[in-house]
């Protein structure tokens, strides 16, 4: 912590504008992977106005379990939720979905991987029954889609070159660098994190890969690249030259702390399909059965305990 507050009850409804998902870890692409994800990673916005429900409504819950299998939208983003090349489904998100749609009598998973900044955009057009991305849950998304009550929540970090020349540590210190450039993913929430603190646009480079950012901070195109601190921690265990600094929560417009937590997305005429999703999501969390599973892709044991402590109402203001 740096002297802030943190904010553990709607900190992720800071009011900032993303107007980016209209093609949507939320961090991934949002993910929230936050990111995720952000995460993790990881406010989105998307023309609002659902459409292509393929359950009709309330059904679509009778009609995943008659036929025992879901498609859900990944935005392939290690560790939240991706792809392998055996077309395998996992990562956080999916492998926590497994668990509680089991509880539901609903045992397959497809998957449809789509850019994160077109995560919402695909639920509502019925592209995939769900969002299961470890997307970041905000008011901005929750405006457009119903999301679960969170299964993580984690800090944000930047990933630079070997040694961190500009001496870059959180958004703040970016903007009082005029030469350093960031690196975000298009659609994620670090988008609305940046603004809020000031960032200018000409300091800020938007990508719709997640690996390409690296790949350019790697080449010397870009100075930093923000993400959920489990995200950056991949990429840069995975690549020479780079190296993370110290998790941070963003602040808010008023100065106190954002604690990013991801959930799953779902449309807004799925509510007794959302319902029943969180009524057995709260009964594994309460056992403790899923935290095996989330920390077996490197996440901490606190950021599955402080999950459970909030409701999807807290993190939208609701």
């Amino acid at each position: 912590m740096r002297g802030h507050r943190t904010k553990w009850m709607r900190g992720a409804a800071v009011l900032f504008s993303v107007a980016l998902l209209a093609s949507a870890c939320g961090s991934d692409d949002g993910g929230d992977g936050d990111d995720a994800t952000e995460a993790g990673g990881d406010a989105s916005a998307t023309d609002a106005g659902d459409s292509g429900d393929s359950g009709g409504g309330g059904d679509l819950l009778a009609e995943l379990q008659e036929s025992g299998t879901i498609t859900v939208g990944l935005a392939n983003e290690v560790p939240y939720g991706y792809q392998e090349d055996d077309g395998t489904v996992t990562g956080e998100a999916p492998e926590v979905a497994k668990l509680v749609l089991a509880e539901m009598g609903i045992e397959e998973m497809d998957a449809q991987v789509v850019e994160f900044g077109s995560l919402i955009s695909g639920l509502q057009a019925g592209q995939f029954d769900m969002i299961a991305a470890g997307m970041y849950i905000n008011a901005e998304r929750a405006e457009q889609i119903l999301f679960s009550d969170p299964d993580y929540c984690i800090g944000e970090s930047l990933a630079v070159p070997e040694g961190n020349p500009l001496g870059l540590s959180d958004f703040e210190s970016v903007v009082e660098t005029p030469e350093a450039t960031i690196a975000i993913l298009s659609g994620a929430v670090e988008e609305g994190y940046a603004e809020t603190a000031g960032v200018p646009d000409n300091q800020i480079e938007l990508y719709t890969d997640v690996n390409a950012q690296y790949d350019d901070l790697a080449n010397g195109r870009v100075d930093a690249v923000t993400g959920t601190s489990l995200t950056i921690k991949t990429q840069v265990d995975s690549r020479d030259g780079l190296e993370m600094t110290e998790s941070f929560f963003p602040l808010d417009e008023n100065g106190e702390e954002i604690l990013g937590c991801g959930g799953f997305g779902f449309r807004n005429d799925n509510q007794e399909f959302r319902d029943a999703f969180n009524e057995q999501l709260n009964a594994l969390q309460e056992e403790g059965a899923l935290i095996d599973t989330i920390t077996g892709f490197g996440f901490a044991p606190e950021d599955v305990e402080r999950a459970q402590d909030l409701t999807v109402a807290d993190l939208t203001g609701e």
